[in-house]
């Protein structure tokens, strides 16, 4: 594991949830989230060698323990997203992109869109499982107090 690129996987979380103004109380969790979901990405990716269910995997546990901080700190569970999710967003591989249709490397820059489009489905998709599956959990859970 790499813990260089961990450990700066949590600054930028934490530094990032600063500019984004989410709440003190918030950052530190924000910047653990982060620090975990770049984990498990790169396990993931050294494990299996798929960078777009290691993207699925990262994005569905920054939604689950997302939730877990939100509510024991008591902040809305995006405040705790915002930071989390930077590590993972392709923005230098979207930026080589289109340097490549600048200097007219057409091919290395369709390959550069297809994929930071795989990156971005798959957070997308992990995000998505995460609060299906939790918004059916709470369905079930209050199913039986409502009588």
């Amino acid at each position: 594991m790499d813990y260089i690129s961990i450990g700066l996987a949590f600054l930028s979380s934490y530094f990032y949830g600063v500019i984004a103004n989410v709440p003190k109380r918030a950052l530190l969790s924000s910047g653990f989230t982060g620090a975990i979901s770049w984990a498990t990405y790169l396990f993931v990716v050294q494990s299996i060698d798929n960078v777009f269910l290691a993207n699925i995997v990262a994005a569905f546990l920054i939604g689950v323990v997302g939730l877990v901080f939100a509510k024991r700190k008591k902040v809305p569970s995006l405040m705790i997203y915002v930071g989390a999710l930077i590590p993972l967003v392709p923005g230098g591989m979207a930026f080589e992109t289109v340097t490549s249709f600048t200097k007219g490397n057409i091919n290395a820059g369709v390959a550069g869109v297809f994929n930071t489009l795989v990156i971005a489905i798959g957070l997308v998709c992990g995000f998505s499982i995460a609060s299906l599956g939790l918004n059916l959990r709470k369905k079930e859970i209050f199913k039986g107090h409502r009588k």
